[in-house]
Formats: C-alpha cells, sequence, structure tokens
C-alpha cells in the first residue's frame, strides 16, 4: 500500500517528466524525442516514462492536459455561449472564441505556454491522435458554429477550411518571439497587440475560405 509521501513522491516525478518532456517536444519535434531522451533529460532512469505513463503517447497526451485542460474547457464555454445565442456569431466572434484561450494562456504561462502552443501547432497538421484523447480536436459543436457563421459554405470543404484558418493562428502565435526582430520576448501589451492583428488575419482568411 502506497503512502502519502510515496504518493507525492511519484507525483513529483510524473511532472518532473511531464515538464522534461514539454520542453524537447517543443524544442526538437515529437517525432523527434525518444522516451529514453525524455528521462536522461529528467535525470530519472531509463523506465521512468513506462513506469508513470505507460507509452510515449500516454505522456504526451499527460503534457498537452497539463496546461491545455484550462484551454479547452473555456474554448467549450466560449462555443456554448455562442450556441445559446439566437442570433448566427459573427467571423470575429467564433475566431475569438477559439483563439482567446490560448492568448490566456500565453499571458498567463508566459514560456511553458509558449511551449505547449508549439506541441498542439506542429501535432495538429498531422491529427495525432492525443489531440481527440485530450479533448484538443475540433469537435462537432465548434464546426456547428461555423456552418452558422458561414451557412453558404460548402458543407464537404467546411471541416478543412476552417482548420486551415485555425492552423495558421497556432504557427504563428507559437512564433511570435521569434518574429520580434531580435527584441527578445515580447510584453505582454506587444504579444496582445500581435494577437490582435492575428484574429485579423484569421478572420479575413476564413471570410475568403468560407463566405461562398
Amino acid at each position: 500500500m502506497s503512502t502519502p509521501n510515496q504518493n507525492r513522491q511519484g507525483n513529483a516525478t510524473r511532472m518532473r517528466l511531464v515538464k522534461t518532456a514539454e520542453k524537447l517536444f517543443a524544442a526538437q519535434g515529437v517525432d523527434a524525442v525518444s522516451i529514453r531522451a525524455v528521462n536522461s533529460a529528467a535525470g530519472l532512469g531509463p523506465a521512468s516514462v513506462h513506469y508513470h505513463f505507460g507509452s510515449k503517447d500516454d505522456l504526451l497526451a499527460a503534457v498537452l492536459l497539463d496546461l491545455g485542460g484550462a484551454v479547452r474547457d473555456q474554448i467549450r464555454i466560449n462555443v456554448d455561449r455562442l450556441a445559446a445565442s439566437p442570433v448566427p456569431p459573427t467571423a470575429d466572434a467564433l475566431v475569438r472564441a477559439v483563439t482567446e484561450p490560448y492568448l490566456e494562456l500565453v499571458l498567463r504561462q508566459r514560456v511553458r505556454g509558449m511551449r505547449w502552443v508549439k506541441i498542439i501547432a506542429q501535432i495538429s497538421q498531422e491529427g495525432h491522435p492525443a489531440l481527440e484523447a485530450t479533448g484538443q480536436h475540433v469537435d462537432e459543436s465548434l464546426l456547428d458554429q461555423v456552418r452558422r457563421a458561414y451557412p453558404h459554405s460548402d458543407p464537404d470543404r467546411l471541416p478543412l477550411r476552417w482548420a486551415i484558418s485555425v492552423m495558421g493562428f497556432l504557427q504563428a502565435l507559437g512564433r511570435a518571439d521569434e518574429w520580434s526582430h531580435g527584441a527578445g520576448r515580447l510584453s505582454p501589451e506587444d504579444l496582445t497587440s500581435f494577437y490582435e492583428d492575428l484574429v485579423v488575419f484569421v478572420v479575413g482568411g476564413a471570410d475568403r475560405l468560407l463566405a461562398s
């Protein structure tokens, strides 16, 4: 039977592995990072990931949920709010409902939040199963609101076109500091301004792709 101290140690080790994997996945790419590399970088034994998570995919899911649970939940709240309105959402309201939780995360957790966004942007391109397992995928309730906003859009192409629009946002947000022209990390004010520019860009792209 485990003791409270053993449970605390186990939780601390799990978090150590999550944070180590998060750093490596963001810097090198999920596919390029082995379980052995995570264990080594965390300063733990070669069986640690298997013992605490079972597999690399399960570790990735834990990385996504650690910071992403709040993002997922807020997006769901925002989408439910749009659905409750008798008026179809505007393109701006739709984009902000999905993207504002990402901005809130990176303002709240600057370094780790940016790492998380980079991981999400990377695996979203691949359609990784961990996205659906952790609720980070585009679900039907969101697509219903996209259809309300763009009722004349080709129904067969709408999901992919919406995904293209959001993917551009994720890719750009994850590289915001890299595009700061050598100024280093953007200030919260500059990051928010960058976000506002991204919203304008995504809304414009979504309108061109989905309005007809």
